[in-house]
């Protein structure tokens, strides 16, 4: 299937008429094809003051996007025989329970990666762990205790949360929802728990294993969980809410980067997707990449956008669009939001990286994939 430039610079014209509504913030955009980037564009700007646009190697927060990289770390254990995947957790981490010992012994890795294991959405105790968690709940002089009434926490247990290993014991206060593997809840925090496992089982910090084993091999260079680098870097994205674009707190937590603590590029994130359809770097058998895409539980309502056959595999969510299976993962918090996409019948790539909030990453990254389905 070709492309044409002329279809390319009219998705360029479109995104730049659907940004006139946003002005001074912006988006990055990369397409991959076959083997190929044979997109990447900036839009907008990645800081107001002073105005710095964006381009495709400007370092943006990706949330949950970071969770498809501590997935694909747990499956090259499952790769090298460390781990399986259909264990209880407790094997690897003994001081791992909820409430109840019997049902969360049952808890497995597939489990904890599908968000299939019955844990509370809403745990909230990987996000209140934020250095700057007082900060981001400042609006008003209540508003930080009525974060930790929401969550029912308290500011000890927030302050004694200093370790990976912390946050996985403080589970044992969680009540499981449904039993382990009957059901379907999005609980971003499990992703810590794998980050514990993961160092308890490799004794390796699991950022290190990141860089060396998944980020250089992918000639990932500007993708990192150094918030501070990322902060002081001079093309780095500072993030805008709401119609006064105001700016928000810059989203950092390093205990909980393997929820959503990640930064990356969109140029980095198309070299990501790249592997993922292609299979060809040394990195995860090709088998054990299809098993991160396989669907094991369909979602819960309220996640379903564009048919009722939305799933989750194993940090990624599968549906058809267009008669086409499409797999992917984005990710939001107050100011950014992010999405990548890929369709394997097409062999394409999309990343549409954002530093406000709405849902036009989603209309951007349909249009892509309109353009190619319709060529």
């Amino acid at each position: 299937m070709n492309t044409s430039t002329q279809n390319l610079n009219q998705l360029t014209n479109d995104i730049n008429e659907m940004l006139n509504t946003h002005q001074g913030v912006g988006m990055s955009v990369a397409i991959v094809k076959d083997s190929d980037i044979i997109y990447s564009k900036g839009f907008g700007h990645s800081q107001i003051h002073p105005n710095q646009p964006i381009d495709g190697d400007t370092m943006m927060s990706i949330q949950s996007i970071s969770k498809n990289f501590m997935a694909l770390s747990i499956m090259q254990l499952v790769e090298n025989n460390l781990i399986s995947l259909d264990q209880p957790v407790v094997t690897y981490l003994p001081y791992f329970r909820t409430k109840n010992k019997q049902q969360s012994d049952s808890i497995t890795i597939r489990h904890l990666l599908s968000h299939t294991a019955g844990l509370p959405s809403n745990a909230g105790i990987a996000n209140m762990a934020a250095p700057n968690v007082r900060e981001i709940f400042s609006d008003t002089p209540t508003e930080f205790q009525e974060a930790l009434d929401y969550y029912n926490l308290t500011e000890e247990e927030i302050e004694s949360i200093q370790t990976r290993e912390d946050l996985t014991k403080w589970f044992e206060k969680a009540e499981l929802e449904y039993p382990p593997g009957t059901g379907w809840n999005y609980c971003t925090d499990a992703y810590v728990i794998l980050a514990d496992l993961f160092e308890k089982v490799t004794g390796t910090l699991w950022e290190d294993h990141l860089k060396e084993e998944i980020l250089t091999p992918l000639n990932m260079k500007r993708t990192t969980g150094d918030s501070e680098m990322v902060e002081k870097d001079p093309n780095s994205a500072r993030y805008y809410l709401g119609e006064d674009k105001i700016e928000t707190p810059f989203p950092k937590n390093p205990l909980s980067a393997p929820i959503g603590y990640l930064y990356s590029t969109a140029n980095d994130l198309a070299r990501y997707l790249r592997f993922h359809l292609n299979k060809k770097q040394d990195i995860l058998r090709p088998d054990l990449v299809e098993d991160m895409q396989h669907p094991v539980h369909i979602v819960s309502e309220e996640w379903r956008f564009d048919s009722d056959e939305r799933s989750y595999a194993l940090a990624w969510f599968t549906d058809i669009y267009r008669g086409k299976r499409i797999v992917e993962h984005g990710g939001g918090q107050m100011a950014v939001r992010s999405l990548m996409s890929i369709l394997p019948d097409l062999n394409l790539g999309v990343v549409v990286l954002l530093n406000f909030d709405g849902t036009i990453h989603h209309d951007i990254c349909r249009k892509v994939i309109d353009i190619f389905i319709d060529s």
